[in-house]
């Protein structure tokens, strides 16, 4: 089978199969790509649990303990803050204070706040404070387009 690889800058990134014949392999690799969703490792009532990570509206450091919430369950981690934000930080996850890491997905208001800071108000209603020292970044990135 020929793999082409074409790597592109800007516009949207798709993944073409031409096969003569559905095979389980290319069933697979359909999957995969069509379900590519990165898990966290959680422990939630005694037990591990996988969490998608887009799931996840934030993370919180407590007590040198390490949470991670979702719309409908609270959950704590076994990574520090310093793990998932290099694990995530690609992923749309950004560092907003000491203590914890937001889900930028998952913000669906801004607000200037005095001293600096900005108040962002998740899709739950909740609302996060990005500290002055994070929010200089989270201005670059949002005038970049990104996350």
């Amino acid at each position: 089978m020929k793999v082409l690889i074409e790597k592109i800058d800007e516009g949207i990134e798709e993944a073409i199969i031409r096969t003569r014949k559905m095979t389980p392999d290319i069933r697979k690799a359909v999957a995969l790509l069509e379900h590519n969703t990165k898990q966290i490792v959680a422990k939630s009532r005694g037990e591990k649990i996988f969490v998608n990570q887009q799931e996840i509206l934030y993370f919180e450091s407590v007590n040198e303990k390490v949470f991670a919430y979702t719309r409908e369950s609270e959950m704590q981690t076994e990574y520090t803050l310093n793990e998932l934000e290099g694990m995530l930080g690609q992923d749309g996850f950004f560092r907003c204070s000491k203590a914890f890491i937001v889900n930028l997905d998952k913000i669906v208001s801004l607000r200037s706040e005095m001293g600096n800071r900005i108040d962002a108000k998740l899709e739950n209603g909740e609302h996060l404070i990005i500290s002055r020292r994070y929010a200089k970044e989270l201005r670059a990135i949002l005038k970049e387009g990104r996350p």
